[in-house]
């Protein structure tokens, strides 16, 4: 073999270990609707009492902690959201779309006295981080095909 046939085979070598990496980093079919619903409840929960809200973080928490081992367990890896490549833009994006819908629900709710704006933007951001998270995943998985690494 010459050092160009060598080299043209580490290179596919290292391209089908990225794809791989890609395919196996495939989370469960249940687990973006699971953080959506997380999410979505973390702004809907505002329409409630405050000992409900006050109630509701530590099952927040409890839900995120059970996705991240979840997902440590299907993939065997755990990356950081905000990485970079593609995933950043859709993580900020979610994050500011997310952020900006509970500050309004939560200026609707408490200076117009709309008393259904949490549940609305709960569910709108239920849908949302569930995209969100579909698009995540999808940009992930193409930065590994592409080479982009972890």
């Amino acid at each position: 073999m010459t050092r160009d046939e060598d080299a043209l085979r580490m290179l596919a070598e290292v391209e089908a270990a990225n794809a791989a990496l890609a395919e196996r980093a495939k989370a469960p079919v249940w687990y973006h609707p699971a953080l959506g619903l997380l999410m979505g409840g973390l702004a809907a929960v505002e329409a409630a009492p405050l000992i409900w809200q006050y109630a509701y973080f530590p099952v927040f928490g409890l839900g995120i902690w059970l996705l991240v081992r979840a997902y440590i367990r299907k993939t065997g890896l755990w990356i950081y959201g905000f990485r970079a490549g593609r995933t950043r833009i859709v993580a900020l994006s979610l994050a500011l779309l997310c952020g900006g819908l509970a500050a309004m629900s939560g200026w609707l709710f408490h200076a117009r006295r709309v008393v259904y704006a949490p549940l609305l933007t709960g569910a709108v951001i239920a849908v949302a981080a569930t995209v969100g998270g579909l698009l995540w995943e999808a940009a992930f998985r193409a930065d590994l095909r592409d080479g982009r690494g972890l």
